[in-house]
């Protein structure tokens, strides 16, 4: 996952400097636990673990939610979870956890990819990036093209008919800034602009063409969040829909909608139900090359927009996991985030955890 916008980065560190002192999270913590009333979720990174986390060992450990990976973007192996009749299937992982969480108070949630599938090789319903002077193919698919955004739309609606409560939407709904240049999207473009479709003008920052191609992008990815929304609705009216979103938008929705086509305003008035922030701490302090310090700032002040934004539809992702070394977060730095945490969130969900990372998370929890 990309993250870093230099100029809002700048001005950003600037505002740092001004800013006050957040209380210390070890203050909180001495005096109080999780707000309450707060739902506490878990995202499993993997799908082949030799048993089940129970639902009966997760509700004792104080969570309310499993979401389980059902796709996966390796680029020989890959595949989806779940009988589907248009991908492979590398096992149909999801069937015994569907049965095991039926009619259980802890709701079981499938985690599904959107557009980036790696084992893909049917081209044309894959796009095209602009790169050294040309475009080249990449193994995502194009949303410009009308069999594609059938394709995928299909498939979450034959994953809402399962035995599931809810569907959380890969981050990989979004076209980055280089993506888009397939035929389709370049015909798009000219018949929505009515300018000639010439890569390296609608990818000169702050052209006519450029405006242009931004605003047709960021429809484009909107219309295939609704619309994979509504076919999820038409398969399954009580299935819930969740969204995986940057942690850049909440402060930079400007940058948000330039480099990933991801329209704050617009996703907000879609029928999603709930917008997971990945507030990954470590990735944002590798990314953004942040002191400690400034860090927890900038945290802080993510979810504090992210709250004006989404309201009761905001849950936070914490990260348990380093992404470099699969270790474990140490229990004091997990602890020192989440008491960073807005006492008016309402839902925090731990990704993306292990079975083993249970014990660990329930102590956070349990307080």
């Amino acid at each position: 996952m990309r993250g870093t916008f230099p100029c809002s980065l700048i001005l950003f560190l600037s505002a740092l400097a001004a800013a006050p002192e957040l209380p210390g999270p070890a203050s909180r913590a001495a005096s109080s636990g999780p707000p309450v009333g707060r739902r506490h979720e878990i995202q499993f990174r993997r799908n082949d673990y030799p048993a089940v986390a129970s639902p009966a060992r997760l509700q004792a450990a104080g969570l309310t939610k499993a979401i389980l990976r059902v796709f996966s973007d390796d680029e020989k192996n890959g595949g989806l979870y779940f009988a589907n009749g248009s991908f492979p299937v590398v096992r149909p992982a999801l069937d015994p956890w569907a049965g095991e969480y039926a009619g259980n108070p802890v709701a079981l949630w499938a985690w599904m990819g959107a557009r980036k599938f790696a084992w893909m090789a049917e081209a044309g319903l894959l796009d095209r990036e602009w790169r050294a002077g040309g475009t080249h193919p990449i193994a995502k698919l194009d949303l410009f093209n009308p069999r594609a955004l059938d394709l995928v739309a299909g498939l979450f609606a034959q994953l809402a008919r399962r035995q599931v409560r809810g569907i959380l939407i890969q981050d990989d709904l979004t076209l980055q800034r280089s993506e888009g240049f397939s035929s389709w999207g370049l015909a798009s473009f000219s018949r929505a602009s009515g300018l000639a479709a010439e890569p390296r003008r609608m990818l000169d920052r702050g052209s006519a063409a450029n405006l242009a191609w931004e605003d047709l992008k960021a429809g484009t990815v909107t219309e295939a969040l609704q619309r994979i929304v509504t076919a999820c609705r038409a398969a399954n009216a009580a299935i819930e829909i969740g969204l995986n979103v940057h942690y850049e938008a909440p402060l930079t929705p400007e940058r948000a909608r330039s480099w990933y086509a991801f329209d704050t305003r617009a996703a907000s008035a879609t029928a999603v139900d709930l917008f997971y922030l990945m507030a990954y701490h470590r990735q944002m302090r590798d990314e953004m090359r942040l002191a400690e310090g400034d860090n927890r700032l900038y945290f802080r002040r993510m979810l504090e927009a992210a709250l004006k934004l989404w309201g009761p539809r905001l849950a936070v992702k914490l990260q348990v996991r380093d992404w470099r070394s699969s270790e474990p977060i140490p229990l004091a730095e997990l602890q020192a985030y989440y008491d960073l945490i807005p006492d008016a969130v309402e839902r925090v969900c731990f990704a993306a955890a292990d079975p083993e990372d249970i014990d660990r998370i329930s102590r956070i929890i349990g307080r």
